[in-house]
């Protein structure tokens, strides 16, 4: 079997753009959305290693869906600015994997995806994955075509995808053209919702059927259809009969698009040519260290390889120039780094202290390394923590708590440090 993945590529990086916080480079540049697009490449695709990859865009243009409704989508917001930034270096980015994009004018990723999995799924040696979250693709699962939740790991085939919606995947169109379709703004009948929608659709089927149906009810006032629905929702169905008609048209995904010559050998997947001598500087540059090889991790190891500078204090002599140079401070971050979450359980083993970028400090407690005594540190942090220096904690209430188990008794630091110290032991203000 030839496995073929077909990837919605919006959907793709809006997906990577929100599984993560926001973080940036030491420049400033926002970057997640970049970092798990390459991460998808380097450990999913590089893993997997399918044999052909077929990424396809939307096209910018309004297509015809927009002519029949001009409200269809108006509700999505618009491109957070911060990912809007990432985007054309996710697409240079993937000019390097050696990656093309299909995008046709005029026509939805969807109706594309829909016609290159109705033509690849006709030769049953093909298996196609659909990289997408859109509900209206699930209608294309079949036998040899599934759709792939890269982010649960989950493959959907007819058995999965009728748990998932209650429908079988050939029945999903006419299931949505029926319920609310938020993301694409697709109207609805009022008072239908999934529960009312799904013994409809699984005991008659189609639209034009479920018409079909009600209105001979009509005419022969038979009881029949009252074991289905309430006489309320047939009047809402009833009288909803054009917006459902007009739902299923926008709903219904397009398999005869005209795909300009599309050859798929020109999408095989080479993982080898993921890894190159240009993608290993743009990892560099946005300091995408753990995709780097592991020759390269190496040469990041030491601090003096990294953007900061970073000095250990080694003996009791560094505390008292490290003393001297916060006088030159109003404002510091204070870190520390411990056995155990657990504050009855903890070991501290280090305390950094970041007084501007050319200036990082690390106090070793723990390493079998030198370092300076244990009364020099209590008195540096007892004279610090009085001091008017704003310090800047990440974690406050446990940063002081293991401090203040150090300082009161460094020779036992699981003691119950609440059962010994009934008073406040500093009297200071602190800023978060």
């Amino acid at each position: 079997m030839k496995r073929i993945y077909l990837i919605d590529w919006n959907a793709l990086i809006y997906r990577m753009f929100f599984a993560l916080p926001e973080f940036s480079t030491k420049d400033w540049k926002q970057v997640n959305a970049i970092f798990w697009v390459a991460k998808f490449f380097m450990q999913d695709l590089y893993r997997e290693n399918p044999d052909y990859v077929v990424f396809v865009r939307d096209a910018k243009w309004e297509n015809f869906r927009h002519q029949i409704y001009s409200e269809y989508k108006a509700t999505r917001d618009r491109m957070p600015d911060n990912l809007r930034t990432q985007v054309d270096d996710i697409n240079d980015m993937v000019s390097l994997f050696h990656m093309d994009v299909v995008e046709i004018p005029m026509v939805e990723a969807d109706d594309v995806i829909a016609t290159l999995a109705k033509k690849l799924s006709q030769d049953k040696s093909n298996e196609i994955y659909i990289l997408s979250w859109d509900k209206d693709l699930y209608s294309l699962v079949r036998e040899n075509v599934k759709v792939y939740d890269t982010i649960k790991k989950a493959i959907y085939n007819e058995e999965k995808t009728k748990e998932k919606f209650w429908v079988e995947p050939r029945k999903i169109i006419d299931y949505l053209a029926i319920i609310w379709d938020k993301s694409d703004n697709i109207p609805w009948i009022d008072w239908i919702w999934p529960k009312k929608a799904i013994p409809l659709i699984n005991e008659i089927w189609t639209l034009e059927e479920i018409y079909e149906y009600i209105e001979k009810w009509l005419k022969s006032n038979n009881d029949e259809i009252n074991k289905i629905l309430s006489w309320k929702t047939l009047e809402k169905i009833k009288d909803a009969k054009e917006i459902a008609f007009l739902s299923k048209k926008l709903a219904t995904i397009k398999k005869d698009v005209d795909l300009w010559k599309f050859n798929l050998n020109e999408y095989r997947f080479i993982k080898e040519s993921l890894l190159n001598d240009k993608t290993i500087e743009l990892f560099k540059k946005y300091e995408f260290n753990s995709l780097l090889p592991n020759q390269e991790k190496a040469k990041q190891k030491k601090w003096s390889d990294l953007w900061i500078k970073v000095q250990i204090i080694w003996d009791d002599e560094w505390i008292t120039n490290l003393e001297n140079k916060l006088s030159n401070y109003t404002e510091i971050v204070l870190d520390t780094e411990t056995t155990s979450l657990d504050i009855m359980k903890a070991k501290l083993v280090w305390i950094s202290l970041l007084l501007d970028k050319e200036n990082l400090f690390y106090i070793n407690l723990w390493h079998n390394w030198p370092k300076t005594s244990n009364t020099k540190i209590k008195d540096f942090l007892t004279n610090l923590l009085n001091s008017n220096i704003k310090i800047i904690w990440h974690n406050l209430k446990y940063d002081l708590e293991i401090i203040e188990i150090f300082i009161k008794n460094n020779e036992d630091l699981s003691t119950n440090w609440q059962e010994k110290n009934n008073n406040t032991f500093w009297q200071m203000t602190l800023w978060l």
